[in-house]
């Protein structure tokens, strides 16, 4: 899921002023009596700790999404530019746990396409959401780019994915090519670049 960031916002403080005892006049010709003022009441309880944790987890899982979308820059070296709409998701993308992905398409000259699609998870890592993920098609063999906790692969009637997981941020690559060994070759080629893009784990 993609995670949206949440802005939290300060309680206000209360309007009205507790009693000013220095309003009362002095009433020389009876006895003072002492009046006890009310105990001040919180108009606003401060926002609960775990709340706020997950506030600023979800925060920092969103930021780490963003980050890992490939760029023109990152993409300078294959040839590709912008599509101007996104390809139709193949059936493994379909296969990935929902969320708010990020991502972007990009078309090469020959007319392949290329799909990235990265999505956050905050209650659990992305290796986890990656161990259950199931698509169709010959699984592919890609060697763990750096940068990488897990990675799998499938290819499907010129279609190959990648699924590329670090920390709580997956990150899908899907080739459309008239065969599927140009998509394989163009996908692995990828995936080094997709995986320098995750967040790091250490620390």
């Amino acid at each position: 899921m993609v995670l949206s960031a949440v802005l939290l916002t300060g309680l206000a403080g209360c309007a009205d002023r507790p009693n000013d005892l220095e309003t009362y006049y002095d009433k020389p010709d009876t006895p003072a009596t002492t009046s006890t003022p009310a105990p001040a009441t919180a108009q606003g309880a401060p926002a609960d700790p775990a709340a706020a944790a997950s506030s600023s987890a979800r925060q920092a899982i969103a930021e780490q999404v963003s980050a890992a979308v490939l760029t023109k820059g990152d993409l300078a070296g294959e040839g590709v530019h912008a599509a101007t709409q996104r390809a139709e998701n193949g059936a493994c993308f379909a296969a990935v746990p929902a969320g708010d992905p990020r991502g972007a398409s990009w078309t090469y000259p020959s007319g392949s396409t290329f799909t990235q699609q990265v999505t956050g998870y905050l209650d659990e890592s992305a290796a986890d959401v990656l161990a259950r993920v199931q698509c169709e098609g010959q699984k592919l063999t890609v060697p763990l780019p750096a940068g990488a906790e897990a990675v799998r692969g499938w290819c499907a009637s010129g279609t190959c994915t990648v699924l590329l997981a670090a920390g709580h941020v997956l990150s899908g690559l899907q080739v459309q090519a008239t065969t599927t060994t140009r998509a394989s070759d163009a996908i692995k080629g990828l995936a080094p670049l997709a995986a320098g893009k995750l967040p790091t784990t250490q620390g």
